[in-house]
């Protein structure tokens, strides 16, 4: 669950370098709309550069209608991934690999994973404005689309798709 804007959550510092995200609003499951109960808190790294790295602590909520368990992130976060959303956005946006703050391979590897989510992440936006009557920027932002996928529980992670024990036959 991606909170939408900056209005919506606060960061709150605390000791040791620690950022404390709290929400300004309900959450809700993005599964079946009943109201998430706090369940505890755990630490997410988050570099916003080579050097720069914020840790929040980012709580988990429990839906006792689906039994599911959800993070509450902000919207600088991209759900999975390590860099913040503003750098994973210039480089999946064409910023070159070699200005990323990170290496050349991990930015290679996050402009192709956009490039291979970017069709199933605008088809969800197609469906959710057919659905639900949602309109979405032309073109929609990065993180508008990340928002929008993360929150209504369409978010595809790797052994989703495909794991190592269900290539081997047997």
């Amino acid at each position: 669950m991606v909170h939408k804007d900056k209005e919506s959550y606060r960061l709150d510092e605390q000791q040791g370098g620690f950022f404390i995200v709290i929400p300004l609003e309900a959450s809700y499951c993005p599964t079946c709309q009943t109201m998430l109960l706090m369940r505890a808190t755990r630490k997410r790294v988050c570099w916003e550069g080579d050097t720069e790295k914020i840790i929040l602590l980012i709580r988990r909520l429990y839906c006792e209608t689906c039994n599911c368990i959800h993070h509450e992130l902000p919207d600088k976060v991209v759900p999975y991934k390590r860099y913040s959303a503003s750098v994973i956005e210039n480089i999946a946006h064409g910023q070159a690999i070699k200005d990323a703050p990170c290496s050349e391979g991990t930015a290679r590897r996050l402009r192709d994973w956009w490039e291979a989510v970017k069709p199933y992440f605008l088809y969800i936006l197609t469906t959710l404005t057919a659905r639900f009557g949602v309109s979405f920027g032309k073109p929609p932002a990065f993180r508008e689309t990340v928002r929008a996928v993360a929150n209504s529980n369409n978010w595809v992670f790797a052994h989703q798709v495909y794991t190592r024990s269900e290539s081997r036959p047997g």
